[in-house]
């Protein structure tokens, strides 16, 4: 049994199942080199089709598991739910078979009776094996969006017209036709649906096998807008700095590409967030990032820290994120429990902020513009390296210079309280501190003519 250990299934569904692994058994076990290409072709084409069938066999499954309420009977708060437990599927795999099974699976109306399926004509396709899954898809997301004029005037000849095209066109061929249908019979487009909008909005965090993290899902126009906001003030390119060496000017620029900006925008606003402490509480203690990593780990910044999520990131990453953070530190014996725990202090208290706030006005890495209000703070030493929580080795850095800085080979010092910063030797190989004038402009030397301009000039 895919759910757990193996039981004795009972001999109504022992002879299902049987005769379906006899089939599957004889495939497997067929002489394939001894076929002709022309036979192999068409065991196939013909595998294809009950590939395509099997997709009805579970619409028809998920739909009498949800009219009899068998996951509130085996204690699931929903069908989705019931699959994620007994099947191990992701939940938005696990979710998107529910959605299908409504749209495409029998019906079963209030005093029991047999209704058609929601979509009855792609249904009837996918259950002979003419249409995929993704054809059915197609259909349905496309019958979906119709407004309800449209859909009461004109969905049935879509809907046959769909299917009919399906049999020669791949489903991402499919869904470019049927765009052009529905631009034919509405031109002037469907006026935005509050309720629609609402019912289709979502968000997922899908996680590939190497750890990064894919974003899907739909947002409704006000989400979108507050988010573009959001990125538009924090994706904006670093400003490009010219640095004076003994070679000549040398110019840096952003390189980063947009996507990549607007990445890391994404991740200062989240960081910001967990610093700011708006968030409500979780699990009775305020919002926390939680990371996992050994003392071993800690100490030689080598190996992969864990995520609440159970997600793996690298100890120097991990660090990295943790700059604007407190550290809770817990002991665990052998077998996982707590020996002893305790607070160390990582963050700058806000009278601190406020002293660095006054002193550098902003990112003081050089040429940056970054306001003070988008900074962190900067342990000159890193903290997990002894370094202290003091404004005399703090600065404020934004969070692209945060995270750059020592790829691009420079080093903060400190001279009398003030951050100053050694370039590498590829831009300066005389290694001449400096500093970032945009928030602080060199004074004038006395003494110096101001400049006269000829009358309009």
């Amino acid at each position: 049994m895919v759910g757990g250990p193996e039981v004795d299934a009972s001999p109504k569904v022992a002879a299902l199942l049987e005769a379906v692994t006899a089939a599957v058994d004889t495939l497997l076990d067929a002489p394939l080199p001894s076929l002709t290409s022309a036979e192999l072709l068409e065991l196939l084409q013909g595998w294809e089709t009950h590939r395509r069938r099997e997709v009805a066999v579970e619409h028809l499954l998920l739909s009498a598991v949800m009219g009899r309420g068998l996951a509130g009977e085996f204690g699931f708060a929903s069908p989705q739910a019931l699959l994620v437990g007994v099947l191990r599927v992701d939940p938005g795999e696990a979710k998107a078979r529910v959605r299908a099974a409504q749209d495409l699976g029998p019906r079963t109306g209030l005093t029991g009776e047999v209704l058609d399926p929601v979509f009855g004509e792609t249904a009837a396709a996918q259950k002979t094996g003419v249409i995929s899954a993704g054809h059915a898809k197609v259909i349905t997301t496309t019958l979906d969006g119709l407004s309800e004029d449209l859909d009461f005037e004109h969905g049935a000849r879509v809907q046959a017209e769909l299917v009919a095209q399906a049999r020669w066109f791949t489903p991402r061929d499919l869904a470019k036709l049927a765009t052009r249908i529905v631009a034919h019979l509405d031109p002037d487009g469907t006026a935005p649906s509050d309720t629609r909008q609402q019912q289709n909005r979502g968000f997922t965090l899908a996680r590939r096998l190497d750890g990064m993290v894919i974003p899907t899902g739909a947002l409704t126009p006000a989400c979108g807008a507050a988010l573009e906001a959001v990125l538009d003030c924090l994706s904006a390119p670093a400003p490009a700095e010219e640095t004076s060496g003994v070679g000549g000017g040398v110019v840096e620029r952003d390189s980063r590409t947009p996507a990549q900006r607007r990445h890391d925008a994404l991740l200062d606003s989240s960081l910001r967030l967990l610093a700011d402490g708006g968030l409500p509480p979780s699990g009775g203690v305020p919002t926390t990032l939680l990371i996992t990593m050994s003392d071993e780990q800690f100490r030689t910044q080598t190996g992969y820290a864990t995520t609440s999520h159970g997600d793996l990131i690298s100890i120097p990453e991990a660090l990295a994120v943790a700059e604007e953070a407190d550290v809770v530190s817990v002991l665990l014996n052998p077998t996982g429990g707590v020996i002893s725990h305790g607070r160390q202090r990582r963050l700058a208290s806000p009278a601190q902020r406020l002293a660095l706030y006054a002193r550098d006005q902003g990112c003081c890495f050089p040429g940056c513009t970054i306001p003070v209000q988008w900074t962190q703070v900067h342990h000159q030493i890193p903290w997990h390296r002894g370094g202290k929580t003091s404004i005399h080795t703090m600065a404020l850095l934004c969070g692209h210079h945060h995270r750059t800085f020592e790829q691009l080979g420079w080093t903060l010092t400190m001279t009398n309280g003030i951050p100053w910063w050694i370039p590498p030797p590829w831009i300066d190989p005389t290694q001449q501190p400096v500093r970032n004038t945009q928030h602080h402009p060199p004074p004038i030397p006395i003494g110096t003519e101001p400049i006269r301009c000829a009358p309009g000039g």
